[in-house]
């Protein structure tokens, strides 16, 4: 081992792999998001297979989020992942300033009970 640490090679291998076995770690530790899971080694968890209904109004009047988005960041949306809803609200809340642009999630999981997120203006404070 020792002789691991002995040239710079050697410590070049040991920082990249402690890098790549503690980097996906803050998911575990530091997030917000119950809905991330981005690392392939958590794409078979019960919250890959949530399913989410989002629902948004500008100024109380629902709108049709395939005219304003893009199907990718739709779809994205409907599992659940607030940096993406809060994305997209904040174009909404750019797009018309000084409405309310309220957000509801509701998601349904194999694993927990279901659960509403949302449901007041995404221009005043974030999702999760």
């Amino acid at each position: 081992m020792t002789a691991l640490f002995a040239t710079w090679r050697g410590r070049f291998i040991v920082a990249f792999i402690l890098v790549q076995a503690l980097l996906p770690l803050h998911y575990y530790a530091g997030r917000r998001d119950p809905h991330d899971e981005r690392f392939a080694w958590r794409m078979f968890s019960p919250m890959r297979m949530a399913k989410c209904r989002l629902s948004v109004t500008v100024d109380k009047q629902p709108i049709e989020l395939g005219t304003r988005f893009h199907e990718a960041w739709i779809e994205t949306a409907q599992r659940g992942r607030a940096v993406v809803i809060e994305q997209m609200a904040q174009r909404l809340c750019s797009q018309n300033p000084g409405k309310p642009v309220d957000v509801t999630l509701d998601c349904t999981y194999i694993d927990r009970p279901n659960a509403t997120y949302g449901g007041y203006d995404l221009c005043t404070r974030p999702l999760l």
